[in-house]
């Protein structure tokens, strides 16, 4: 049977096919090995781990390379491909005039790949804020086509996340601040605290429980890197400043800022280190395997009788933050802190606390 477009697809034929055209066009000396070595991310065939016809998915490599060759020839004429060497350590040369002689079908399946990332966009613009849908697609006829079939109610992919929130229009600003390395004049006003206005070097933006956060660096603070701004407290819109040399986050600084804890908040002194936690029915032990609280997040012991008592434990290793907190209140009786002390007390006090306020009497 005919293949439509020989680079189409996420198969090994369509990989194997597309990696031979991109060695045939680069104009230089190609094995089958060279094509297998880029496939397994090696930086040259001489890694390869045994022989090329031994390794797996051989025959589609022979084939797309067969395929590759004919439709150049095809294309181009019999001559522009040079060959040299025997059967067993042949190479190959592409030498036609063309330097890009199956760009319509390379065209073909870029253009397929828009559409069906126009088609996710058209289905999914529930799930992104209105705000990015206006941005992207503004003076688009895609828009027109998001909101017609949105009006119908046609869309397929949607988010229960409240997309409504005091001040979500900045975010391409914000987002297009840090791409551009552009510094911000920023009004912010933390909760029951006077207004301040901050010189803020924009670097990430993160979502967490359906709130946005901008991070950045902040020159009147201590410390100045990592800097938490949530969106909905920002007063005004913010405001370039030209005067200032932008300054980069460290290199993976935002990589390991979120790596030890749940949401987006570090409070200075919080205990961190390894949390025990024990799930004292099936329903919340599975809801907790089934979607992790954190990436450090192990079984420890899986759910049954044990010598004290019907659970299933986790540990892990993250600060306790508020976030951190909230969801394990969020689990009720189902979830309890078994270890350390020092966390388990923590719960413990906030947990009277909202117990002496369905005590009292009113």
């Amino acid at each position: 049977m005919a293949r439509n477009n020989i680079f189409d697809g996420d198969s090994f034929y369509a990989l194997f096919a597309r990696g031979t055209y991109k060695r045939f066009v680069s104009r230089k000396w190609i094995t089958y090995a060279d094509v297998m070595a880029d496939h397994l991310g090696l930086s040259s065939s001489k890694e390869l781990p045994c022989n090329v016809s031994d390794c797996e998915k051989y025959g589609e490599l022979r084939k797309a390379f067969r395929d590759v060759s004919s439709a150049i020839v095809k294309e181009v004429g019999e001559s522009c491909i040079e060959e040299q060497g025997n059967n067993r350590n042949k190479s190959f040369r592409y030498v036609g005039a063309n330097d890009n002689p199956l760009s319509a079908m390379i065209n073909s399946r870029v253009v397929k790949d828009l559409k069906k990332y126009w088609e996710f966009c058209q289905d999914s613009a529930g799930f992104f804020p209105d705000v990015w849908l206006e941005y992207y697609f503004a003076d688009c006829q895609d828009l027109l086509s998001i909101k017609t079939k949105r009006k119908k109610g046609e869309q397929l992919i949607s988010s229960s996340i409240d997309r409504h929130q005091t001040n979500i229009e900045y975010l391409p600003m914000l987002y297009e601040s840090i791409k551009n390395h552009q510094v911000l004049s920023i009004d912010y006003k933390p909760y029951e605290e006077e207004k301040v206005t901050l010189i803020f070097h924009p670097h990430y933006l993160k979502e967490y429980n359906g709130r946005w956060h901008l991070f950045g660096y902040v020159e009147e603070t201590t410390p100045k890197e990592g800097i938490d701004l949530a969106l909905d407290r920002i007063v005004g819109k913010p405001r370039e400043v030209y005067d200032k040399e932008f300054i980069c986050a460290p290199d993976r600084f935002y990589e390991a800022f979120f790596e030890k804890i749940v949401g987006v908040s570090h409070q200075e002194d919080n205990y961190y280190g390894m949390i025990r936690v024990r799930a004292h029915s099936l329903y919340i032990f599975k809801l907790m395997e089934t979607k992790k609280l954190h990436k450090s997040q192990e079984t420890v012991f899986p759910f049954g009788e044990h010598a004290d008592g019907v659970y299933g434990e986790f540990t892990f290793d993250v600060e306790v933050n508020n976030e951190f907190i909230g969801r394990i209140l969020q689990m009720g009786d189902g979830l309890e802190i078994v270890a350390p002390k020092e966390v388990r007390d923590i719960l413990r006090e906030r947990i009277e606390k909202m117990a002496e306020l369905y005590n009292s009497h009113h």
